[in-house]
């Protein structure tokens, strides 16, 4: 590696202007970073998103290189992606072999695919983004270090409820829902039957479901029916980052009934911004809920049924309890004060435990450990 160990380069490379789950994944890394002064950089290896948010503009200013040097780099794709991403790599005239290089995927299931094994055996370090991921991958028998990821923003100012045509009187259930990808492992239809006997219990309560729907111009089934209720409001038009934060802030309870998550960060962010979590008791939301700060909703294992999610054959997943899930939310209901005083509870406990400086501080403990035969410390602005 050239240069001395305090000069060490990181490079954090993957996707930082996709508004995708890995996109989200590298951000917090880089504000994890910044956070505990690391020198980090970052590499656009697709170079295909759009530059229009700016939040992502604001934090990636001065970040970006355009060729890798050598030092760390720290790879946010998925298994999947590993073949491509080096050869585009390599092209632009980078030297995979000249640095010390960590992958940091993402995956939902309780194991790791075998067939994306060797890609990620190519690194020299895998990191985590949660116990379950962490689970997964040791499935597949492949050694990772759990560094999480971090659900802490700049502080700015959010847009209100009306601008969403949300009501001001209602308590606000939230589900986010992406319709171009596998239906059944974030559950939608879980949550409208929530809300309708939520309803049917208390007809008379001022309560309202927002959904906001990723790709919900392609139209489906179960959305025909949501359109048709006047207590349901869709949103379908695509948010930048202080719009999504503004609508998490809008609401009262953040809702998840997922059958798996690789990390859970909608979740995570609801926590963060001081929003009541409801979420299936399973997968990676377990690193950062529990039944004091959050409201996780008992669960059973059920396969994974054909075609309902890549390399699911013989896998698990989970099926929520709706009628725990309406046990939790009906106190709530009944006395909100309840529920604020959770969610209080559960944004110190996701800061503490998953903002910048807790998972920046993990992933300094890495660096230091993977640089620790060259006898030297990782690099940090206004150190040494």
């Amino acid at each position: 590696m050239a240069g001395s160990i305090d000069d060490t380069p990181i490079t954090i490379i993957g996707h930082p202007w996709a508004p995708i789950g890995m996109g989200e994944q590298l951000r917090s890394h880089v504000r994890a970073g910044l956070a505990m002064r690391l020198d980090v950089k970052v590499y656009d290896i697709f170079r295909y998103a759009q530059r229009t948010d700016p939040a992502h503009d604001s934090l990636l200013a001065g970040l970006e290189v355009d060729h890798v040097p050598p030092g760390i780099r720290i790879f946010h794709i998925n298994g999947d992606e590993v073949d491509r991403v080096l050869e585009t790599f390599a092209a632009r005239g980078n030297d995979f072999a000249a640095g010390i290089n960590i992958i940091i995927p993402a995956w939902e299931l309780p194991t790791y695919p075998s067939a994306w094994v060797p890609a990620l055996q190519r690194f020299d370090e895998i990191w985590a983004i949660s116990r379950f991921v962490q689970s997964s991958l040791a499935a597949a028998g492949l050694t990772s270090h759990l560094v999480g990821q971090a659900v802490q923003f700049e502080p700015m100012p959010f847009l209100p409820r009306r601008h969403f045509g949300i009501r001001e009187s209602a308590f606000v259930l939230l589900h986010f829902f992406d319709m171009s990808s596998y239906a059944a492992r974030k559950n939608p239809q879980a949550v409208q039957t929530l809300f309708d006997d939520l309803r049917r219990e208390t007809p008379f309560a001022d309560l309202q479901l927002v959904l906001k729907v990723k790709q919900g111009e392609h139209g489906s089934d179960w959305g025909a029916d949501f359109t048709q209720d006047p207590q349901i409001k869709i949103i379908d038009t695509p948010l930048d980052t202080r719009g999504v934060l503004s609508l998490i802030n809008a609401c009262d309870c953040f809702v998840s009934l997922h059958r798996a998550e690789g990390f859970g960060r909608g979740l995570g962010e609801a926590m963060a911004l001081g929003r009541l979590a409801l979420g299936t008791d399973w997968s990676g939301n377990t690193d950062f809920m529990s039944p004091t700060t959050a409201l996780p909703v008992r669960a059973r294992e059920i396969p994974v049924l054909a075609d309902e999610y890549p390399h699911g054959a013989g896998q698990h997943w989970a099926e929520p309890d709706l009628s725990h899930a309406h046990a939790l939310l009906t106190p709530i209901l009944q006395d909100p004060a309840r529920g604020q005083a959770r969610a209080q509870r559960g944004q110190r406990a996701v800061l503490h435990s998953h903002g910048n400086r807790a998972v920046g501080l993990r992933m300094l403990e890495r660096l230091e450990a993977l640089l620790a035969p060259k006898r030297g410390k990782v690099k940090r602005k206004g150190k040494g």
